[in-house]
Formats: C-alpha cells, sequence, structure tokens
C-alpha cells in the first residue's frame, strides 16, 4: 500500500500543485525542490533522493514530466516512479532510460503516449490534465482594484519562443535547406489537427542540421534525429502562428500581452510584462472577456494545461482547434476552437459583441474543467494504476 510519496518539484511554473491534492487524500508527502547538473549525472542529487527515500520510509516517487535521475534511482530501489507529463516536446523523453520498469508515464498527448510506447515503454498511459478548480477560484475572487487592473478586451499569456528560430540561421545550413524548412513551416501552420512536419524531413538532412547546431543529445538518449529537428519546426510554428495572431487580433481590439519577451507591437497592443502564474494567472482568466491560448504544433492531440486553467476561472477561452479538445468539450458550448486566422479574427469580434452567449459558453466551460477534469480524482485514478 502506497502511502507515503515522495513530490519532486522542477519547473512546474503554471502547474497544479501535486502536494496539496495528495495531502488533502490522505498521503504523506515529502517535497524535494533540489537543482540537478544533468538529467543524467548527478550523484549528488542522486544521493539526496535516496537519503530522503530512506528516511520516511517512500513507497513511491512522483513529478510532474519525466527525469530521468529521478528514474535511475526508482529502479534501483524498485520503486514505482511516476511522472505525469504536461510538455512536449521534451528532451528528456528521448532518454534510453524511459524503458526502465519502475517508470509509469502519465502522457496528456495521446499521439505522443503512442509514440513512448512505441519505442517499448512497459506502463505508458494516455493521460489528460487536470486542475483544482477550488484553488484558482480562492485566487479570482478578488474584486474591485484587482478586477480593474486585469479587465481587457483579449489577453495572452505566454512566450513567444521569438528566439526559437535562430537554430537555422546556425552558419553551414544551406540556403536551400532553410528554405525547405520555411516552406514545411509556412505549410504546417495552416494545419490544424494533423502535424506532418516530421514526414517532410529526411534523415541525411536532419543529421546535418544537428551536427552544424550542436543539438545532438548523445549516448543516454535514442537516437531519432528526424524527431528532434521536427521539434525544432513545430517550435518555430508556435512563435510565427502567436505573433501572426496577435498581430491580427490587435489591429481592430485592444490585447493585453503577458510576456517577459520583447515585443515592439501596434499601439492596440498592451505590454504587461511577466507575471505570478500562482497569484495573477487567474485574475487575467476572469476577468478577460477573451482568453486566447495557441499551443505548438508539437502538441499534436492533447489539452494544454492553460486551457483547463482559463476554464476553471469562468474564463472565456478562443484556442486553436486540438483533437482531444474537440473529443472532451462541445465547441461553442464550453470553449471555442478556429481554425485558421480568418476563423479567428471572425469569431473574436463575434464573441465581443455577443456579451451573455459569451459568458454562457465561459460558465458551462468552468462546469466541465469542475466536472471531469478534477486534479483530486485524476491523481486517485493514477494512484490505483501504480498500486495504491
Amino acid at each position: 500500500m502506497i502511502k507515503n510519496i515522495l513530490v519532486y518539484r522542477w519547473g512546474e511554473e503554471g502547474k497544479p500543485a501535486l502536494t496539496e491534492s495528495l495531502l488533502s487524500m490522505d498521503y504523506h508527502c515529502v517535497e524535494l525542490c533540489d537543482k540537478f547538473e544533468d538529467y543524467h549525472t548527478d550523484a549528488a542529487f542522486a544521493m539526496k533522493v535516496m537519503n530522503c527515500i530512506q528516511a520516511e520510509n517512500i513507497h513511491m516517487v512522483i513529478s510532474w514530466n519525466y527525469l530521468p535521475l529521478l528514474a535511475s534511482v526508482c529502479e534501483m530501489r524498485k520503486l514505482p516512479y511516476a511522472s505525469w507529463i504536461c510538455d512536449c516536446p521534451k528532451e528528456e523523453l528521448f532518454s534510453k532510460t524511459v524503458l526502465y520498469h519502475c517508470n509509469y508515464l502519465f502522457c496528456f498527448d495521446r499521439v505522443y503516449a503512442n509514440r513512448l510506447a512505441g519505442v517499448g515503454c512497459e506502463n505508458v498511459y494516455h493521460f489528460p490534465l487536470a486542475v483544482d478548480v477550488d484553488a484558482l477560484e480562492e485566487k479570482w475572487k478578488e474584486t474591485g482594484e484587482s478586477a480593474a487592473r486585469y479587465a481587457a478586451d483579449i489577453s495572452f499569456v505566454g512566450n513567444l519562443h521569438s528566439k526559437n528560430g535562430e537554430w537555422l540561421e546556425t552558419e553551414g545550413i544551406p540556403e536551400y535547406v532553410k528554405g525547405y524548412i520555411q516552406g514545411i513551416e509556412e505549410a504546417q501552420i495552416r494545419v490544424y489537427g494533423y502535424n506532418f512536419v516530421k514526414e517532410m524531413i529526411e534523415e541525411e538532412t536532419a543529421r546535418d542540421i544537428l551536427d552544424k547546431t550542436g543539438l545532438s543529445l548523445g549516448d543516454m538518449y535514442f537516437d531519432n534525429p528526424v524527431r528532434l529537428v521536427a521539434d525544432l519546426v513545430n517550435e518555430d510554428i508556435a512563435e510565427k502562428e502567436r505573433m501572426r495572431a496577435i498581430e491580427k487580433l490587435s489591429q481592430k481590439h485592444e490585447l493585453h500581452l503577458y510576456t517577459n519577451e520583447d515585443y515592439q507591437g501596434n499601439e492596440n497592443i498592451r505590454l504587461c510584462g511577466s507575471l505570478d502564474y500562482q497569484k495573477d494567472m487567474p485574475l487575467v482568466c476572469r476577468h478577460s472577456k477573451i482568453n486566447l491560448y495557441i499551443a505548438s504544433k508539437s502538441i499534436e492531440s492533447g489539452i494544454p494545461q492553460r486551457v483547463l486553467d482559463i476554464l476553471a476561472c469562468g474564463g472565456f477561452c478562443l484556442t486553436n482547434y486540438q483533437p482531444e479538445i474537440a473529443e472532451l468539450f462541445d465547441d461553442g458550448v464550453e470553449l471555442v476552437m478556429y481554425t485558421d486566422m480568418a476563423d479567428l479574427v471572425q469569431k473574436a469580434d463575434y464573441y465581443l459583441q455577443h456579451e451573455e452567449e459569451r459568458e454562457a459558453i465561459a460558465r458551462a466551460g468552468r462546469e466541465k474543467a469542475s466536472a471531469q477534469f478534477s486534479l483530486r480524482d485524476r491523481l486517485s485514478d493514477m494512484l490505483q494504476i501504480v498500486g495504491a
């Protein structure tokens, strides 16, 4: 019976807090937040984990996303390691340690889950993300000055990935290869629901790009150059889509942009800087008429965490088409999806003018998030799978 759980916290800004939910379920939790030097080889970090496991009689380790170091320690100690994969792409998932018997890989994206199963992982589960509705409600209930401060017609919270494309400018990459990659990006940016980037890249070209950019992963990782380059290309596409969406929407409407990156926009774009995801993000979601979210093309099917956060806060969510969103939500009833730039602009115009319809969709979205995407319920399912 699993009762004592080690929760490792790393890079989880904007992610629901696992510890609080597990404590409310009567599990004994110990948090470890130490940084590590390398995904695979950090003896000091591994020793801290082993000492904690011994001292606290730990029965299981859990983290957001996957850390090979934790998997290695758990494999040695014969303990289950549950990683809830909530971001794509993640280079750690190319690690050969994903084949360890101790691993339980819960992946929010069905395509990625199938990919992990395809390389031989034993315990892989397609596992949509979840949200702590009550915790977020505590934060967005502020009124008065807070509401006025965050009120907006359209808000976008997130990175613009403005430096992603720099790899393509590496010296030695032929101009015809750059042109070909840019052509793939322009074609894929117009297609929603199916990603063909990987199919368009030859292995020889991918290896040449990785050699010249120095982005090869090394012997501890599976050799999959096409997948690595495809991930780079997909991140470039995300940059282009986000920039174009912001520029098109701001031609007619004021848009609040929350990012820590520099951006030279027009007079309708209000640069709001970065924000505290735990404190400020719920207020932005609640008090914006439209919350825009654009997922990376690397997320081929799954529902991103930010979509669930927006809905849980009672915000109106306008997002790009994703297969799993279409499966689990009623488009136009609980949230709204767009399928190209013209569709995005048209729907933003429409819902800014139809307040009652917009607010009804936001209410329905919050009800769906609360009823079917509860963090406690999802963790309970996870622990049953692991063997709690």
